[in-house]
């Protein structure tokens, strides 16, 4: 696929999900006292600004994704002797760290975090479009898994499935390293 339809069909994607679960959000609670989104419960968010912060996070993804997608920037160490650990601090700040600076650290270059969030929110958001389409589907339609659900359990399935992913794309980035350097 090439990289015109692949950016399209993930933003479309992202889009229609992060919508269907709005809709369905205010269908299943038009005055919010169920929802369990933090920028609700703990912000007390009301429906304009939720809506205006979820949709414009959501357009700076999909702008991040156009950026990583069609304008990349090498994110990776040119010197050899990183750890997976250290390539992945790298990939983020720009410098030799451990994986874990990702959480108290920010990138000098703007450029650099426009181009790893395109990388890793994109898919966060395509995960997270799958997770919320499957919960509003199986509460229209699924009395067993009603009993079962809870904001609890959908963000321990976005926690680890997320994790996961960036897991998975940071072990994707350390090969690419190691191949990249093996004959130095």
């Amino acid at each position: 696929m090439n990289k015109k339809t692949k950016f399209t069909l993930t933003a479309l994607w992202i889009l229609l999900t992060r919508s269907y679960d709005a809709y369905c959000t205010y269908q299943f609670t038009p005055n919010l006292d169920k929802e369990a989104n933090p920028l609700v419960t703990v912000l007390g968010m009301s429906w304009t600004p939720l809506l205006l912060t979820v949709f414009s996070l959501t357009l700076y993804g999909i702008w991040c994704l156009y950026q990583s997608t069609f304008k990349p920037i090498n994110l990776l160490p040119t010197e050899s002797g990183y750890s997976l650990s250290e390539v992945s601090g790298y990939i983020y700040l720009g410098k030799r760290a451990p994986w874990y600076a990702i959480f108290y650290a920010f990138p000098k270059s703007l450029r650099r975090f426009n181009q790893y969030l395109g990388h890793t929110l994109s898919r966060c958001l395509v995960y997270a479009g799958f997770i919320s389409t499957l919960m509003w589907l199986f509460i229209q339609n699924c009395e067993w898994y009603r009993s079962i659900h809870s904001g609890a359990l959908i963000y321990s399935l976005l926690l680890l499935g997320c994790s996961l992913i960036l897991y998975q794309w940071h072990s994707q980035q350390n090969f690419e390293y190691l191949k990249n350097t093996a004959h130095k």
